[in-house]
């Protein structure tokens, strides 16, 4: 299978022009590499790369080696345009620049594409996230067999001819190569790893590969203090720790602990709607537990809301809306007066925009090739649905028997069918 070699940062990186901090991880996982791996490609990130002594060696074979390469140049990264300036003097073709809205590159740019994604800040809107990889797939298969220069060095010098390799160095490299693939031991694979095992529920085991990668993360350094873990892996660790600790029952101490390694990412002045949704989240399940006191359980409440509410207006996505209109109704329901009505009919007005955002995800996935339809279609159709009930529109009946018949999985319509059970009881304590 051919490869691709991707150039950009890595975790959290502050851009200089602009101030803003983005998380480039977000935009490596959840847009180059699936729009990459789409269109036919392995896809590869330094990060990614096992190696012995100087990065530099297999950095260099890959620029040379690999079938495609796109540098993500977001955040001025200087080592990211140093890479890319070795590609284009190594090879004429098959390089894709892209960059956040409001990078301005910094060189002659009359030679060069560079093709723009709007960043939120940490984090990428589903529906930009959506519309990148379309644009990436399309354009990395046009790319395949094709003969167009791309490269400024080989467009201004028409007459260089590309650098070849002996046989028996092609050879070495070739043999290098299969060293620098992701192993078994891999930071890629270990992380893979971990997502499997969240996905299939064994949140002990997922905690255990997670609690190694930060361990090796936060490490101590040069100056004998500890490193800074990447974003992405407290974030996954704080969610494999609190589902352990509920599978385990200590889900208090699962609590306590997930919530020390999130006040990791500056919990109270962040932006990031993972770190935000994550908090939200744990005090949002401290809030149920019946050995709390209740003005413990309430302030959990509040802190669950206030982060939900953030995440919320940053990200305008249906998941937050939805989780903040349900948390909004549940503190409606231990509350009277003007607090029982204020927050009932801010869950309203919040559930209408869900509505809204459901429509136009349901559009942008209907008119995507990558994504087509499968579980993400079902859960925004569903979030629609209980959306349009708890309004009490009619038509969201009509469309959860939709959905429900529909469902990709038995346990994914039994969910929708539990939750809506809980919201119409939920709704009913909220407004008596």
């Amino acid at each position: 299978m051919p490869t691709c070699f991707v150039i950009m940062g890595f975790g959290q990186k502050t851009d200089l022009a602009t101030g803003r901090v983005l998380d480039l991880d977000k935009s490596y996982l959840n847009m180059i590499k699936p729009a990459v791996i789409a269109a036919g490609y392995d896809c590869i990130r330094a990060d990614e790369i096992l190696h012995s002594g100087v990065i530099d060696v297999p950095m260099y074979e890959k620029l040379f080696a690999a079938e495609l390469v796109v540098a993500d140049l977001s955040t001025g990264n200087l080592n990211a345009i140093f890479e890319l300036g070795v590609r284009h003097a190594l090879k004429p073709r098959a390089t894709v620049i892209i960059a956040e809205s409001k990078f301005n590159i910094p060189f002659d740019a009359s030679h060069i594409v560079v093709r723009h994604y709007v960043h939120l800040g940490p984090d990428i809107g589903f529906d930009e996230v959506m519309r990148m990889r379309t644009e990436l797939t399309t354009l990395i298969n046009a790319l395949k067999g094709g003969d167009a220069v791309d490269s400024p060095v080989y467009s201004v010098l028409p007459n260089l001819r590309e650098p070849t390799l002996p046989a028996a160095a092609k050879m070495g490299m070739a043999a290098a190569a299969a060293r620098l693939e992701p192993t078994e031991d891999s930071y890629a694979t270990k992380l893979q790893m971990a997502r499997d095992a969240i996905k299939g529920s064994d949140f002990g085991f997922a905690k255990k590969i997670l609690q190694g990668l930060y361990s090796d993360q936060t490490a101590l350094g040069a100056d004998g203090k500890p490193k800074t873990a990447r974003p992405f892996i407290v974030q996954q660790l704080a969610l494999a720790t609190y589902k352990a600790g509920e599978a385990e029952g200590q889900a208090l101490q699962g609590y306590a602990d997930a919530e020390k390694l999130l006040r990791q990412l500056d919990v109270e002045t962040t932006t990031d709607p993972e770190t935000l949704g994550l908090w939200s989240a744990i005090h949002k399940r401290r809030a149920d537990i019946a050995t709390r006191t209740p003005e413990e359980q309430k302030q959990d409440l509040n802190e669950a809301i206030r982060a939900s509410e953030r995440g919320f207006l940053i990200k305008r996505d249906y998941y937050n809306g939805t989780n903040l209109a349900y948390l909004l109704n549940l503190r409606a329901s231990k509350s009277s007066g003007d607090d029982k009505i204020a927050d009932n009919v801010l869950a309203d007005r919040v559930r209408r925009e869900v509505v809204a955002i459901t429509a136009r995800a349901l559009e942008t996935l209907q008119a995507n090739t990558i994504a087509g339809g499968g579980d993400e279609a079902y859960w925004i159709a569903a979030t629609r649905a209980e959306s349009l009930i708890a309004l009490g529109d009619k038509s969201g009946e009509e469309l959860l028997k939709n959905v429900i018949a529909g469902a990709p999985a038995p346990w994914m319509a039994a969910s929708t069918q539990g939750q809506l059970d809980r919201l119409r009881r939920l709704l009913a304590a909220s407004h008596a």
